[in-house]
């Protein structure tokens, strides 16, 4: 009897990455009738419907989720294992990083564009706090990058334990106000809360079921309206376009290209910001030189 199989894994993935059998052929460079037989077999051998196939698409089941979900940390702990035996050096030619979405990210991944030229992927992944965490605890990236307050700290830590990561505090960070240049409060060199109480505030939120988590070190103002968004972007017009303001960490390049203002904010909690990885790993050559450019670039900061 035919034995479940990594490639059969990565077709189950490719369809639901791509939404049909025709496209994830296509992507894998094989024939469609190949890639239904093996998924096909797949499925009776397991005994399960993976995938509910109709003329709209094609759409994993409960188990096809759950399928997915356990084949990509098999897939990514395989990819690992081979990088770190294979004596071939392209394969080691590969490296990533996760974050929230932080201006500093971009030049010091350039600087090691210009320090490893021999690496041929580079990666920065820019998402919410739990993808960063999964893209880390799956070997996507070798390190993650977030912010930890007391807000969130005891959830965060319960997910680094679950998912067996490690992290080491780059800097303490202060909350910022950002607003745009022709604020009311623009000529304030510090904000309270009380100067923020009579204007709306805009809030960065991703992770939707657990508010604890949304990118944001600002808790929610009993009064005044509140506008969410997911898109940074989106949140940038609205704050350029209207007196609501904006809360993060200071840390923005050149904010008066944006139109914005960045003003700290008194009596509020300290943040950490924080750099994550797996800890039972070594970390690679240029993950140690990535990780001692965001040091040396908080060291520079006053924020």
């Amino acid at each position: 009897m035919k034995k479940m199989n990594l490639q059969q894994m990565r077709y189950v993935i490719a369809v639901a990455d791509h939404g049909s059998f025709h496209a994830a052929a296509k992507k894998l460079y094989i024939s469609q009738p190949s890639l239904s037989h093996g998924i096909k077999e797949l499925e009776q051998e397991l005994n399960t419907q993976l995938f509910q196939r109709t003329r709209q698409g094609n759409f994993l089941t409960t188990s096809g989720v759950d399928f997915v979900r356990q084949a990509r940390k098999i897939l990514h702990e395989v990819t690992y294992l081979h990088r770190a035996f294979t004596v071939n050096p392209d394969h080691q030619r590969y490296f990533s990083v996760a974050g929230q979405h932080y201006d500093f990210i971009a030049p010091i991944l350039c600087a090691m564009m210009a320090k490893y030229p021999d690496y041929q992927y580079l990666r920065a992944f820019e998402s919410t706090t739990l993808d960063v965490i999964k893209d880390v605890a799956q070997y996507r990236s070798e390190l993650g990058i977030l912010l930890l307050n007391d807000d969130n700290r005891s959830r965060l830590l319960n997910l680094f334990d679950q998912n067996k990561l490690a992290y080491e505090t780059l800097a303490t960070v202060e909350t910022h106000i950002f607003m745009r240049l022709h604020h009311p409060l623009a000529a304030k060199k510090t904000i309270t809360l009380a100067d923020l109480a009579p204007y709306p505030q805009v809030r960065f939120a991703q992770e939707s079921a657990y508010t604890e988590l949304d990118e944001d070190p600002l808790d929610p103002p009993n009064s005044g309206p509140i506008i969410t968004t997911s898109d940074r972007a989106t949140m940038y017009r609205i704050i350029n376009e209207t007196q609501a303001y904006g809360a993060g960490t200071g840390i923005l390049a050149e904010p008066e290209r944006q139109g914005l203002v960045i003003r700290p904010l008194l009596q509020t909690q300290a943040n950490q910001m924080i750099i994550l990885r797996q800890a039972n790993q070594e970390l690679s050559e240029i993950s140690q030189s990535f990780s001692q450019a965001l040091r040396q670039f908080f060291k520079t900061q006053s924020v």
